[in-house]
């Protein structure tokens, strides 16, 4: 009877302390998973600040100029984050960085159409049709970036968008085996400041993921190569 009564004692004490473990190693992974997101965000920046350069230092004559899409208003004219983002792209023109403008973002619907917004914009301050492209394809940064590689056969670029995004743009192109630098856009702070910083932290997630899995692009095309002429890129292909 008191072997019994040990044995019962013996085992709900094991479940107890693996129970006890299983807490622990719970609270642990809890307490490591903001860290490893603080971890991961700041390594990506750090990364990528050293090719963030004010437009007097950045290289010239490279492929193209590269513009991530945003969101457009009525499908007529560009956000204010977007706008600040072609503003940023005719003065990298202007100044000889390149003479071709790739203009990516999400064109899956007929009524909505980033990258045809981001052209008429272009053409309207002064950019010659035939310099600017467009992806119809690039429904995120990781697509747009694998996309300037395979199907634009980009090389060499220079990126310009808001700074948090600018990092994880570069440090992405730089995963892809792309020589890339960055421009980023005027600072501004508004009520939604913060919630693209926390969105940013899963995009870099994201991006982690895709780099090193080597991700396939969510549409594929043939190759329109960037030294051709941008007209022929007006319509999805």
């Amino acid at each position: 009877m008191q072997e019994k009564t040990d044995l019962k004692n013996r085992s709900s004490s094991n479940w107890k302390d693996i129970l006890k473990r299983a807490v622990f190693f719970l609270f642990g992974v809890i307490l490591a998973f903001p860290f490893c997101l603080i971890l991961l965000y700041a390594i990506i920046s750090i990364r990528s600040n050293r090719s963030i350069l004010p437009i007097q230092k950045l290289s010239r004559q490279v492929d193209c100029i590269i513009v991530p899409g945003a969101q457009v208003i009525d499908n007529v004219r560009p956000s204010l984050l977007l706008r600040d983002r072609l503003d940023c792209a005719i003065a990298l023109y202007e100044a000889g960085i390149s003479d071709r403008i790739l203009v990516s973002g999400d064109h899956r619907v007929d009524n909505y159409n980033e990258p045809a917004v981001m052209c008429a914009y272009l053409i309207e301050n002064g950019i010659p049709d035939e310099a600017i492209f467009m992806d119809h394809y690039g429904l995120d940064t990781y697509d747009t970036m694998l996309r300037a590689r395979d199907v634009f056969q980009i090389k060499t670029a220079v990126v310009t968008t808001q700074q948090y995004h600018l990092q994880r743009a570069l440090y992405i192109a730089g995963k892809l085996g792309l020589e890339c630098e960055g421009y980023a856009t005027v600072k501004r702070y508004s009520a939604r400041t913060l919630l693209h910083v926390l969105r940013e932290m899963g995009a870099r997630v994201k991006a982690f993921y895709e780099t090193n899995t080597n991700a396939p692009s969510t549409h594929t095309s043939p190759v329109r190569p960037i030294s051709g002429d941008g007209r022929a890129t007006r319509d999805k292909w």
